[in-house]
């Protein structure tokens, strides 16, 4: 009986975390098809009302979660360092040393690569330009930093080329991922996968082999 009774009057708590959800669902399924759709036509090119036809959702209520189209743009943003962050994050938690995480790093980097090569480079430009180019971006840029930072760290000092630090070789290592991002995105002759390869392999054979 009292079962029953529960379910015919939630709690509050109960209710709120139904109405998360809701609003999680739908946030969700408004950032996918924004994402597909500025991978096809680009992010000039589509419109608020193209992302409710879509996504078919109504464009008051896309508007009160996401007010303009920049406000996606920052969104998708946001969900693109925290997956970058969250490569990094497992190969620190997969690899037994510096060079093997190094290694798992770039194989999961090179797996990014081959998924959106054939995203529209506005597209990603955009993203890109949202959490690498705006006063708003430095949480994000920070994560990042610290991530990398970590998994260079885990392995101590003896672990990095003599007289580097973590810090250091950290920076080498962003700076390594943001210059193969911006060249891609500015060159359409650039082949992100082969080169991302090519630069993990020989920041790995920096490192001291074990």
């Amino acid at each position: 009986m009292a079962e029953s009774l529960a379910k015919l009057d939630p709690s509050p708590d109960a209710a709120a975390s139904r109405v998360d959800r809701r609003v999680q669902e739908f946030r969700a399924r408004v950032l996918a098809t924004s994402e597909a759709l500025f991978a096809e036509r680009g992010v000039e090119a589509t419109r608020i009302d193209d992302i409710c036809e879509a996504a078919d959702v109504a464009k008051r209520t896309l508007c009160n979660h996401f007010p303009t189209k920049a406000h996606i743009v920052q969104a998708l943003s946001r969900d693109a360092v925290s997956r970058l962050v969250a490569i990094v994050d497992d190969a620190r938690a997969r690899g037994s040393h510096n060079r093997e995480r190094l290694r798992l790093l770039f194989d999961g980097l090179h797996e990014r690569a081959l998924e959106i090569g054939p995203v529209h480079r506005e597209s990603v430009g955009a993203f890109f330009q949202v959490a690498h180019g705006t006063a708003d971006a430095t949480e994000g840029e920070r994560n990042v930093s610290d991530a990398i930072h970590a998994l260079l760290a885990a392995g101590g000092p003896g672990e990095l080329p003599p007289g580097v630090a973590a810090e250091v070789f950290a920076e080498l290592v962003l700076g390594a991922i943001y210059a193969t991002t911006l060249e891609w995105i500015h060159r359409d002759d650039y082949d992100l996968e082969a080169h991302t390869e090519r630069i993990g392999a020989y920041l790995v054979s920096l490192l001291p082999d074990r």
